[in-house]
């Protein structure tokens, strides 16, 4: 009987990734605040003071509204004012002269159906005010201040986040102006955050700052959450839909969000809308990854809360740490694409006005993605992802673990999903706590030690009711939890141990390779009963034996790689670090396992097929009636001088019926798809014969 319902459930999950793939109702509200439902193109031109001098308004919205913008950032407050202030130490610019600027980008704004985001910034003061008022700055634990570098004479200090200057004294009465005399329509803070991950004694006895690492940690995680939310409270009580956004960290940087007190999920109840800035990585990882701007979209979708805006990437990405006037124009768009095909909105700065870059290209590479976002901004309202697959992040639960410390283990996975054109989701471990099997077949895990007892219950609970588990053992050197030894009916046999190749567990030729490399430790565990061996270890090596030299690879007796059936549906599971060899070694052979470990129960789990290459990043939505796929190309160098087209595409979409079928890419008019049916799976087919940079597939 347990047999036939198995049977019956394989069976099933077809009809559950049709069910997902069918029309729905958009999330699209009437009465939802304008930066709520869909992805946002938002301009930041940074202006810098002595810009300030002869500004030409009507010149500069002009400039914007040719990019396409819906919004521009407009600085106007902190270390200097562009309006006229009356709040104590705040310095009107002599630049700006008789004028009130703030006042003037408004009223021009307004013409032109452009909405003005006001840029403050508490993180600095000049150096009269530290002289007048040291209790308001950060001083080292020398009792240095700690200078910001200035283009100009005067010199600028950082401020402290804990006291009056960023708060009651100086803060509050700035946003209170601007946000009650000025009709803005959000508010962008810069450089939010501590200074430090660690304070003197004096401080810590004056604000009661807990001493203990971890309890100290979240305490400033909670303090600059907090204050955040006493900023929006000030905003919103003047202007209820006001967006408010500022600059935190992506994955890919986890030092840092640490260094400043980024928690994420906290600021989303803070901030209107996450605002990421993607794309810092090592220069020796620049090549490994092109997809940082989609990663930043995924986790701020996973981190944000129900009432949160789309995520905006702030596009300060790629080569030469993202300034603009150094990054080739395609690398640049590159990452708009990613950014919008993750459903994430997009705030493009440059360093100065339009009017003054030195670059000639800077504009059109804004113009061009903003314009394609324009015009199929219906097809990106009120959006929802088809992932059947869900990858688990480590959160605030993973115990012990700092974001370093699992940082390599995700961007593998993370990059391994995206060159097999998986459609997954990121969730984080805490956020499980609901019936997964609603919207995911398969839920691809890390490590057990990121999960507390509730998320334990609830990912056996998906197992044992046909859910498919990939599980890697990314801290082999952490006890497992009794709940999981019993579970998965597995013992730890001796310690961890390492060994430099795993070796086929079935006999003859294999859809797997029969030998992968392995460069990392491993648990050593049992064979539950009734589990399918993939791969044992070879003792032959003794750390650096080169395979070719010899014949064959002796097969250990430790299991490394194995699945097992569970109830009603599947365990797969690796002993060791996978994602992190799938980083740190990039061997295509990692990739194929982990597509077969997807894959292999049933190929109709496959919702898309294609024959894209492994360089274009494919993502799904179901928007209203629509089903919208996006086909991102980042087939070329790095960073991304020219994309090399690619083409024929076919997709095949499995249960899926369609009427008719769209096509949408950059600077080219709207063109009508062929649909191919497939009789013998009840599937269809489509064929893109060229794709260039990007593309908007819309099945209706």
């Amino acid at each position: 009987m347990k047999k036939d319902i198995k049977q019956f459930l394989r069976y099933f999950y077809p009809i559950l990734l049709l069910l997902v793939m069918m029309p729905g109702i958009s999330a699209q509200s009437d009465d939802a605040p304008w930066w709520k439902e869909h992805p946002l193109r938002v301009y930041h031109p940074n202006m810098r003071e002595l810009e300030a001098e002869d500004f030409n308004v009507e010149e500069f919205i002009a400039d914007c509204k040719a990019l396409h913008a819906e919004a521009i950032v407009f600085s106007v407050g902190g270390p200097y004012a562009f309006y006229k202030t009356e709040v104590p130490y705040h310095i009107i610019s002599p630049h700006m002269g008789d004028r009130d600027l703030l006042k003037e980008v408004i009223k021009e704004a307004k013409q032109a159906n452009i909405r003005v985001i006001a840029r403050l910034d508490f993180s600095i003061g000049n150096q009269d005010l530290i002289k007048e008022r040291p209790e308001w700055f950060f001083f080292d634990q020398d009792g240095i201040p700690s200078e910001k570098p200035s283009a100009t004479d005067v010199r600028f200090f950082r401020t402290d986040l804990l006291e009056g200057y960023r708060n009651e004294a100086f803060a509050f009465p700035v946003l209170k102006e601007v946000c009650s005399g000025y009709e803005v329509e959000g508010v962008h803070l810069n450089a939010p955050g501590f200074r430090s991950s660690s304070f003197n004694k004096e401080t810590i006895e004056k604000f009661s700052i807990p001493e203990d690492p971890a309890a100290q940690k979240r305490w400033r995680e909670e303090r600059l959450a907090s204050q955040m939310k006493d900023y929006r409270r000030i905003i919103h009580s003047n202007n209820a839909d006001a967006l408010f956004m500022a600059e935190i960290n992506s994955p890919e940087n986890p030092g840092w969000g640490e260094g400043r007190s980024f928690n994420h999920e906290l600021l989303a109840g803070s901030y209107t809308n996450l605002l990421s800035t993607a794309g810092e990585p090592a220069d020796d990882e620049l090549h490994k990854l092109r997809w940082w701007s989609a990663l930043s979209a995924d986790w701020s979708h996973a981190s944000k809360s129900e009432h949160s805006g789309l995520p905006l990437i702030n596009l300060k990405v790629g080569f030469q740490k993202g300034k603009l006037s150094l990054k080739p124009i395609n690398d640049y768009k590159l990452n708009c694409y990613q950014a919008f095909s993750h459903n994430a909105g997009i705030k493009a700065p440059s360093y100065g006005l339009m009017g003054n870059m030195p670059d000639p290209r800077t504009a059109s590479m804004i113009a061009e993605p903003f314009r394609l976002m324009e015009r199929c901004e219906a097809f990106m309202t009120g959006s929802e992802k088809i992932a059947p697959i869900a990858l688990v992040w480590p959160g605030e639960n993973a115990e012990g673990l700092n974001a370093a410390s699992y940082r390599n283990e995700m961007l593998g996975l993370y990059r391994a999903l995206v060159k097999e054109h998986a459609l997954f989701e990121i969730i984080l471990a805490h956020r499980l706590n609901e019936d997964l099997t609603d919207r995911h077949h398969t839920v691809i895990l890390p490590s057990l030690n990121i999960l507390e007892k509730e998320q334990t219950e609830i990912l056996q609970e998906f197992v044992e009711s046909g859910g498919h588990l990939i599980l890697f053992d990314a801290f082999p050197d952490q006890a497992l939890a009794v709940e999981w030894t019993e579970f998965l009916g597995l013992k730890q046999t001796g310690e961890t141990f390492s060994c430099a190749y795993a070796v086929s567990g079935k006999p003859g030729l294999s859809v797997l390779p029969a030998a992968i490399m392995l460069n990392l430790d491993l648990r050593p565990v049992n064979l539950p009963d009734g589990a399918e061996i993939l791969y044992y270890n070879s003792p032959t090596s003794g750390g650096s034996w080169v395979p070719e030299v010899f014949p064959l690879l002796e097969k250990g007796e430790v299991p490394v790689l194995f699945a097992m059936d569970k109830g009603l549906g599947r365990i797969s599971y690796f002993t060791g670090a996978l994602g992190t060899l799938m980083w740190n070694i990039e061997m295509p052979d990692y990739d194929d396992i982990l597509a077969h470990l997807i894959f292999s129960q049933s190929e109709s789990w496959r919702i898309i097929e294609t024959n894209a290459p492994a360089t274009v990043a494919i993502t799904a939505y179901r928007n209203g009636p629509n089903t919208v796929i996006h086909l991102v190309n980042g087939t070329g160098t790095i960073p991304l001088d020219k994309p090399i087209p690619v083409g024929p595409i076919q997709i095949i979409l499995n249960n899926k019926a369609a009427s008719g079928c769209r096509w949408f890419a950059p600077g080219a008019i709207e063109e009508e798809l062929d649909i191919q049916s497939i009789q013998e799976n009840g599937a269809f087919g489509i064929t893109i014969q060229k794709l260039h940079d990007y593309g908007m597939v819309v099945i209706e």
